[in-house]
């Protein structure tokens, strides 16, 4: 089993959902960390979009193709080699 990581960071939960459904029917599997606990208190820290590092590269093509929002900084923070503090 390979690592997961934080790809993308949502704060509207629509927008996070749209990004998710789209890795999906890309045949990527993904997490939405922080689901949960927006559920049970809405407005709690952002969503993070993860996937395991072996699909990282094609998840972050697919969200930039599409713009999805967050995805650009994920990608900027990842390729100067800044941790993911999303």
């Amino acid at each position: 089993m390979s690592d997961v990581v934080t790809i993308a960071s949502f704060t509207e939960s629509l927008e996070a959902e749209m990004a998710k459904l789209r890795l999906e029917s890309a045949g990527i599997e993904v997490f939405l960390s922080g689901e949960n606990a927006r559920f049970m208190e809405p407005g709690l820290g952002p969503l993070q979009l993860q996937v395991n590092a072996d699909d990282e590269e094609d998840a972050r093509a697919i969200l930039a193709d599409v713009g999805a929002p967050g995805a650009a900084e994920a990608a900027e923070r990842a390729q100067a080699g800044e941790p993911d503090i999303s």
